[in-house]
């Protein structure tokens, strides 16, 4: 059973649920507010297409109805390069090769993410 199951199956008639997923472009790494490398976030879109598609189905078969959608940009702060590196490499999506793990000041990469609301039928 997947996580959209097990989420209409708990909410109750008329329950809501919250759908948090990353969209395109890929993430981008900021330095003093200039953009200083990207992330590919395909390998981790593959997995939010997938789960988009599962919430498209349910919406097309009139289980959940969409009440609301907010797109927006997340940032998340890092204290320097090496932070960075780290968080990013335990994730689905590759580092870019440059020179942020020697960066020793703080970075902050910005992400797209969309956020629905959805109400069970």
């Amino acid at each position: 059973m997947n996580a959209l199951s097990q989420m209409t199956e708990a909410a109750a008639p008329g329950g809501l649920i919250l759908d948090l997923q990353v969209i395109r472009p890929d993430p981008y790494v900021e330095l003093d507010g200039r953009v200083v490398a990207r992330i590919d976030g395909e390998p981790l879109f593959e997995w939010a297409d997938a789960a988009t598609a599962a919430v498209e189905a349910r919406l097309a078969a009139a289980d959940l109805t969409e009440e609301a959608v907010d797109d927006h940009d997340v940032r998340k702060h890092y204290s320097d390069g090496a932070d960075l590196v780290e968080d990013v490499g335990s994730s689905k999506r590759p580092f870019p090769d440059e020179v942020i793990p020697i960066v020793t000041e703080p970075l902050v990469v910005r992400e797209r993410c969309r956020l629905r609301r959805l109400r069970v039928r």
